[in-house]
């Protein structure tokens, strides 16, 4: 029996796997596993937060501030994504 998550369950996983990633100080691998996330799972608002987090982490902060007004689009009642654009 293998392991076939759901397109949203990977999705979550590379999600959480991002955020390790960022805790960890490793932004490289934290974009990369937010990018596939936002690809798997392109309207949800915490794959947006995540790619954002890492470009800030990697200091592109034009492109972080594109990730968090993507999310903010999304979810615009959402203070975490306000208080990180500004």
């Amino acid at each position: 029996m293998g392991f076939d998550p759901s397109p949203d369950d990977f999705a979550t996983m590379l999600a959480n796997r991002s955020l390790c990633s960022l805790h960890a100080g490793n932004g490289r691998a934290a974009l990369s596993d937010a990018t596939m996330c936002r690809m798997a799972r392109p309207h949800w608002p915490k794959a947006c937060y995540r790619q954002g987090a890492a470009f800030m982490l990697l200091k592109d902060y034009e492109k972080a501030c594109e990730a968090f007004a993507d999310g903010l689009k999304l979810y615009p009642t959402s203070g975490e994504f306000a208080n990180a654009l500004r």
